[in-house]
């Protein structure tokens, strides 16, 4: 359960590729980081499964133009990790602009020799991060 150094490196490494596919809006890519039955809960108290996000993301609906983020803490638990992360998200919702600072948390489980994220909660980001 320990964050050590080297679980910490690898995590903010594979969000980071995560972010980047979601950046270039690429159903596909964004598609390789997650499982069948993922489940987003966005910003305003909503879910949505994998099949409706990527597909507001192939329509064009939702574009990002910016997804970065900081890794606080990874949680092991043999074959799954819970990891939060600050960062701030920008693109446009249906032709509206948007930029957010926010807190994801997302579960991942271990599928072969991949993390694939289960499910993903956002939450916004208040006043200074003392963690």
């Amino acid at each position: 359960m320990v964050d050590d150094p080297q679980t910490h490196a690898a995590f903010a490494t594979l969000l980071r590729a995560w972010g980047d596919a979601l950046v270039a809006n690429d159903p596909a890519a964004i598609g390789a980081f997650v499982d069948p039955g993922w489940v987003l809960v966005g910003t305003d108290g909503n879910a949505q499964a994998r099949d409706g996000f990527l597909a507001v993301v192939a329509s064009g609906e939702l574009v990002h133009s910016e997804l970065s983020s900081a890794l606080v803490a990874v949680s092991m638990h043999d074959d799954v990790a819970v990891t939060l992360a600050r960062g701030v998200s920008a693109g446009t919702w249906r032709g509206t602009p948007f930029r957010d600072e926010e807190w994801s948390v997302d579960t991942f489980v271990r599928r072969g020799d991949a993390w694939r994220c289960v499910h993903t909660a956002i939450v916004p980001a208040v006043g200074p991060d003392e963690t």
